[in-house]
């Protein structure tokens, strides 16, 4: 799930969980989201939450018809507010719908419902994945609109990723994992963020364990491992990302996939000039 974006720097994002899934990831509810605004977090601390931000949006999808699947999933949720399934399902469109919109106040009105239809699913299922995991994706929608509460989010939403990944660790292709390293890998580190270097390549490395034919797995932990200066390994992640392109072809396929592989197919192309670009440790080079 990789919400679209270049590679730039900025802004932050993500969910919620129940009260016994919160004490088994040692998170609380009530320090993840604070009562008043917090306060605003100065230069480049502020520039690396936004940019942990931006990077989860980039990385999640693109549904097509985005503002009718978007209506078709609101009016199923308004029929059946009592489906736990069918709010995460309006919380992804809402979400989706959220990555076009230009308008800000009408993004962060749209995030709100994803947010309200999580929490409030959440309050009779508390171990609905889908629910947490959706929660965290608007939260990040609304932690980029608001950056006076960016942190606040950051926080519930790491709280809400752990929770989805420990009640169904593949759901969204282990997206909960692929979304907790790159906010890990981007954020700054305690006590400005969450950021830290080494549960960034936990999670990374965890979700293409969980999810090895999805390619935005394989992407960001080549990527993390690239810019970690870790090249032998980023090459050697790179070519079984490669080997496995076909086959993950077939398998991720469709209108609703289109959008998802023009960004991969752009990060793919940029890679493989980059880890050519620089030998491998010990190889001879030609007329050497």
């Amino acid at each position: 799930m990789r919400i679209p974006l270049p590679r730039s720097r900025p802004t932050v994002r993500r969910r919620s969980p129940g009260v016994a899934v919160l004490v088994v990831c040692g998170w609380t509810l009530a320090g993840g989201l604070s009562a008043a605004p917090e306060p605003a977090v100065a230069g480049r601390d502020a520039e690396g939450i936004s940019r942990a931000l931006v990077s989860i949006r980039r990385k999640v999808s693109g549904s097509v018809p985005l503002t009718r699947a978007y209506e078709q999933a609101k009016a199923l949720h308004r029929e059946s507010p009592g489906r736990p399934d069918l709010a995460w399902a309006f919380a992804r469109a809402c979400f989706d719908r959220c990555e076009v919109l230009a308008s800000k106040p009408v993004r962060i009105a749209v995030a709100r419902e994803g947010v309200e239809a999580c929490r409030s699913a959440l309050k009779t299922f508390p171990t609905e994945a889908g629910c947490h995991y959706y929660l965290g994706l608007n939260l990040g929608i609304l932690a980029q609109s608001q950056p006076l509460r960016a942190l606040g989010h950051v926080r519930e939403m790491e709280s809400a990723w752990q929770a989805s990944r420990l009640l169904d660790p593949t759901f969204d292709h282990a997206g909960a994992d692929r979304s907790l390293g790159m906010l890990y890998a981007e954020c700054p580190p305690p006590p400005i963020g969450v950021g830290s270097r080494t549960k960034a390549r936990s999670h990374l490395a965890k979700a293409v364990e969980l999810a090895p034919a999805h390619p935005g797995n394989r992407l960001e932990w080549v990527e993390y491992l690239e810019r970690d200066g870790d090249a032998e390994a980023a090459r050697r992640e790179f070519q079984a990302l490669r080997d496995g392109l076909p086959t993950a072809r077939e398998r991720f396929h469709g209108e609703a996939w289109n959008a998802a592989w023009e960004g991969w197919q752009v990060r793919i192309d940029a890679l493989e000039q980059r880890l050519r670009a620089r030998p491998t440790p010990g190889r001879k080079t030609q007329g050497s």
